[in-house]
């Protein structure tokens, strides 16, 4: 696996281009099935690419990631008491980009994954496609393009805004001059 956190400049990239995609899910999706590799590094329990490093897996993280996805946001509502737009298809589909990226991703460097488990247990499918640097590569340039996308969205948003209020209050102060008695 390129170090976790690697995986999260897929999910900022499609994030910023696609405005459906539910950041949290995407997210969460890219990084969970490496779950695994953890429980492999710290405890010597399983392996560091198996099973959930599959068709598999991206099955059985699916639920679970969407669901993290929804606790979140309930949680981010009692938080701020503000209230955040959740769909359970945007959420799912969001995971599921994430979770088939970071087994593509993975797939490519490692020659002991089982992508299409348990349809097959040929290891290697796409092993050698991209090299270690090349994916490095790929995702921190994939997370720096989105996170200037989603900064300079966010600009040209607030800027909008800006406008918007500045031109309400400017009708809002002419129909208060003309509702007020003139003192001439």
């Amino acid at each position: 696996m390129p170090f976790t956190p690697f995986h999260f400049g897929f999910g900022v990239f499609i994030f910023a281009i696609c405005p459906f995609i539910d950041i949290t899910a995407i997210l969460i999706g890219t990084v969970i099935i490496d779950i695994e590799g953890v429980l492999y590094l710290l405890f010597k329990i399983g392996v560091e690419h198996g099973y959930t490093h599959s068709l598999l897996g991206v099955m059985i993280y699916l639920i679970p990631c969407t669901f993290f996805s929804w606790v979140f946001y309930k949680l981010l509502e009692k938080i701020t008491n503000k209230k955040f737009r959740f769909s359970w298809l945007y959420s799912g589909v969001s995971s599921l980009l994430g979770l088939v990226s970071h087994v593509i991703f993975d797939g490519s460097l490692y020659p002991e994954m089982m992508i299409f488990y348990p349809f097959s247990q040929v290891q290697g499918h796409i092993y050698g496609i991209m090299s270690y640097q090349t994916v490095i590569i790929i995702l921190t340039s994939m997370f720096a393009l989105g996170a200037i996308i989603v900064f300079v969205k966010s600009l040209l948003r607030f800027k909008f805004e800006k406008k918007l209020l500045i031109s309400y209050n400017l009708i809002l102060s002419t129909e208060l001059e003309k509702a007020l008695p003139n003192e001439s």
